[in-house]
């Protein structure tokens, strides 16, 4: 390919990011600018599934499902240290409830006139019951027939083995299969890491630079980097502009006075962690997929030690990076908590963060926030600013599939024949991926002996590289096994990741890097030592540590609800 062509993306979540591995693969140079960090919208706000959707069916979105059914068979292949299988669990009350309001909002999907009026003025019952779920779930089951995860059974309440769920409501359970990534966040690190070795290995042109705006020039991209005043702007003139920003995707087209109709209708999903033991222990190793009293599904999920509860479906106005989970939206998920495991007894209090984003769903002015369709597609602009593709939806799930469809139709009109190469290509921290229990065991214990590190600490790393981790610590000269205080993460490890992961400031290394934002505690010494490993990195002067960690501290109280222990 022409090296003169190039792509220039906006936004490094996972779609823009899969969409670079994509278009390197097919030799065409990339470079992705993003305002702030990578993952920073609704990749890092997720419900941190991966999963065909079975509540689509409900809305005839057919191809939907199967699209995201395939793609999660591919990923439980292609990043087992990043996805795993997650068994669910449908509570139940009744037998024959919900099929008539099912099959109007099955009408609704296809768009039926009438039918959204309806589905709002008949006052059927909507609690999806056992004869409705079981038809659900074989059709799920066929869907994901080429895959090797178990297919759906029902139980009775109460079976050894299952989630405690209160059986003075609920009489069954259905269970069926689905998957994880618990962090979408070293996903996206993880395809970074592709995309350099690809770039290295055909010889071309990738970079990535985060904290960047662009403006447009007629057809030229001007690049400035917004925390380096005085440094000069950068110029490119990219063949193809893909909006890759998300819900942001309206705001960018905005700021480059690119005109446009409205895109983005998106709405707001917020999530609770907790560390209640009693409900950790209730749940066991499934999760539970359990419909509220409003008719909405929400997710109760095993999260390392802890539980991770969502999600709501409230439109939004406003810039998506700015909303934050509101009390009645936490206490609406500490009372769905409380209905499916009442003997847990779930407070407020016992919330250790919250976090909300917001979907990239398309503009759709009426309805119901959950009808709105969760598939993907592309808005193209020609115009004096040349060519801009905008991404609108998309999901956790598909990623890949919708980065394979945005690669195709550029290098298409480009004249460049596609080539699918990521279906069968590994993640980095997938090679050589151990694949029984046994063995896994034994790669920790041999890793621990040779860095001379405790075992929770080989077990920290391995959940955020994978078998990339040797490779790592043995770049590191004369390794020391000092760790980051109130963590099980060696320093050293920090500044390599601070210096080869695109990390700038406390949040991206707490939040979307070390993950630390997940722990059950973190105390001010842990972000001492890391805005220390910041000024070991050049990233920070050493006088403006103390005002960063403050700072830090009322963004997590704000954005997380997460308390820093100060000690």
């Amino acid at each position: 390919m022409n090296q003169s062509e190039q792509a220039l993306i906006l936004g490094a979540g996972i779609n823009g990011v899969a969409i670079a591995r994509e278009l390197l693969l097919n030799d065409m140079p990339v470079t992705i600018v993003d305002q702030g960090d990578l993952s920073q919208g609704a990749t890092s706000k997720s419900s941190r599934l991966i999963h065909g959707g079975l509540r689509y069916l409900e809305y005839g979105d057919f191809s939907l499902v199967s699209e995201s059914v395939h793609e999660r068979g591919i990923l439980l292949n292609l990043a087992p240290h990043l996805v795993q299988p997650l068994r669910f669990a449908i509570p139940l009350s009744h037998r024959a409830s919900g099929i008539p309001s099912s099959g109007l909002r099955f009408l609704s999907g296809f768009r039926v006139p009438g039918v959204p009026w309806l589905t709002s003025h008949l006052n059927f019952s909507s609690e999806r019951g056992l004869y409705l779920v079981n038809i659900g779930l074989t059709l799920y089951d066929w869907f994901a027939s080429k895959g090797n995860l178990p297919r759906h059974s029902v139980h009775n309440v109460g079976e050894t083995g299952l989630p405690q769920i209160n059986a003075s409501k609920f009489r069954w359970m259905a269970c069926y299969s689905d998957a994880q990534m618990r962090f979408p966040e070293r996903f996206v690190v993880a395809l970074l890491h592709d995309c350099q070795r690809i770039a290295r290995e055909k010889g071309i042109e990738f970079e990535l630079l985060t904290y960047h705006q662009v403006r447009l020039k007629e057809r030229t991209a001007v690049i400035r980097n917004q925390h380096a005043n005085g440094q000069p702007e950068r110029e490119l003139v990219p063949t193809v502009i893909v909006n890759a920003s998300g819900a942001c995707g309206d705001l960018t087209l905005e700021q480059m006075d690119v005109p446009s109709p409205r895109l983005m209708g998106g709405t707001k999903g917020s999530h609770i962690v907790s560390f209640h033991p009693g409900l950790r222990e209730a749940l066991g190793t499934q999760a539970v997929y359990s419909e509220a009293s409003d008719g909405r599904l929400v997710f109760i999920l095993p999260f390392g030690d802890s539980t991770l509860i969502g999600t709501t479906d409230v439109r939004v106005e406003g810039n998506p990076l700015d909303v934050t989970a509101s009390p009645e939206e936490l206490k609406y998920l500490v009372e769905m908590v409380n209905m499916v495991f009442p003997q847990v007894e779930l407070t407020l209090d016992d919330i250790n963060l919250h976090y909300s984003g917001v979907r990239p769903l398309p503009y759709q002015p009426q309805g119901k926030a959950a009808s709105i369709s969760r598939d993907h597609s592309l808005k193209d602009y020609e115009g004096p600013f040349g060519w801009i593709v905008t991404l609108v939806g998309g999901k956790l799930t598909s990623w890949r599939a919708f980065a394979e469809k945005v690669s195709d139709r550029i290098l298409r009109k480009l004249g460049k024949g596609y080539i699918s190469q990521s279906k069968t290509r590994l993640v980095p921290g997938a090679e050589g991926y151990p694949q029984t229990e046994s063995i896994f065991n034994a790669e920790l214990d041999r890793l621990a002996e040779k860095y001379s590190l405790p075992r929770d600490s080989i077990q920290a790393l391995w959940t955020l590289q994978g078998t990339y981790l040797e490779e790592i610590l043995d770049s590191l000269p004369e390794f020391s096994p000092e760790l980051i205080r109130g963590t099980s993460l060696p320093r050293q490890y920090v500044i390599w990741t601070i210096e080869h992961e695109w990390a700038e400031s406390l949040g991206d290394l707490v939040e979307r890097r070390l993950m630390l934002v997940f722990s059950e505690t973190l105390k001010e010494e842990t972000l001492q030592d890391l805005a220390e490993c910041l000024v070991a990195a050049g990233k920070v002067l050493p006088e403006q540590a103390p005002g960063l960690i403050q700072s830090y501290k009322t963004h997590l109280d704000h954005f997380y609800g997460k308390a820093v222990i100060t000690t």
